[in-house]
C-alpha cells in the first residue's frame, strides 16, 4: 500500500474492535466510526492509543480503504451513505449466514456480490470474516508464526492491496481469486472457514 493510503473501520462491534487492535499493534493509523458518533468510541480509542482515531461516519467514508465491519442486515443502509463508491476499496467482513432472512435477501447470490450491488462502484474485497473476533485480535506468540486470513476479490489490484495491508498488520494473507471462485470458499459456513475455526484456538 502507498504510504498516503488512508484507512477506516466502520463498525465498533466485535470485528471492528478486533481490527482496531490489529492496526494499533502494527502502528498503522486508522479512522474508526459508527452510527452513534465519535464520543461513543472514546474509551476504545484511548485504550488503543493515538493511531486509532474516532471520527464521524462521513469522515470515515472519505478514506481510501474502508473496512465494513457491520451486521449483514445493515449493508443496504450503509450503501446509501454515499451516492457512489467509485475509487473506494471496501473490505467486506460480514457473514450473511448469521443474519435473519439472509436467504430471502440474497436470492441465490453470494453475499459479496450483493454487497457490490449495494455499494455501486466500490471494489469489494472479501476478507477478515473467517476468524472469531477475539482470535483475530489476539497477539500471536512469535514461535507460532502468523495467523492466516483468506482474501477474495473480483479486482486483482484491490485484493493485492488488502493482502499487502494484512501482512503489514502482522498476518499471513492467502489470495483465493475471484469471489465466485475462491470467495465461495470463505462464505460462512464455507469449508475454509470451518477448517480455520476448528484449528485456531479461541484463547
Amino acid at each position: 500500500m502507498s504510504e498516503d493510503t488512508r484507512y477506516a473501520i466502520v463498525g465498533t462491534g466485535n470485528i471492528g474492535s478486533a481490527l482496531a487492535h490489529l492496526f494499533a499493534r502494527a502502528g498503522v493509523e486508522v479512522a474508526i466510526a459508527n452510527t452513534r458518533g465519535p464520543h461513543s468510541i472514546g474509551e476504545l480509542a484511548t485504550a488503543l492509543g493515538p493511531t486509532v482515531r474516532p471520527v464521524t461516519l462521513a469522515e470515515a467514508l472519505a478514506n481510501d480503504v474502508i473496512f465494513m465491519a457491520i451486521p449483514f442486515g445493515a449493508v443496504e443502509a450503509f450503501g446509501r451513505a454515499l451516492p457512489d463508491w467509485n475509487g473506494k476499496i471496501v473490505v467486506d467482513t460480514t457473514n450473511a449466514h448469521y443474519a435473519p432472512n439472509s436467504a430471502d435477501v440474497l436470492q441465490g447470490r453470494l453475499s459479496s456480490h450483493y454487497v457490490a450491488e449495494a455499494l455501486p462502484g466500490a471494489q469489494i474485497v472479501k476478507a477478515f470474516n473467517q476468524l472469531p473476533a477475539r482470535t483475530l485480535a489476539a497477539e500471536t506468540p512469535a514461535d507460532q508464526g502468523k495467523r492466516v486470513v483468506f482474501i477474495s476479490s473480483d479486482s486483482a489490484d484491490a485484493g493485492f492491496r488488502v493482502a499487502e495491508l494484512a501482512h503489514t498488520l502482522g498476518l499471513s494473507a492467502i489470495q483465493l481469486g475471484k469471489i465466485a471462485e475462491g470467495g465461495r470458499l470463505i462464505e460462512v459456513p464455507g469449508p475454509l472457514v470451518l477448517k480455520n475455526f476448528s484449528e485456531v484456538p479461541l484463547t
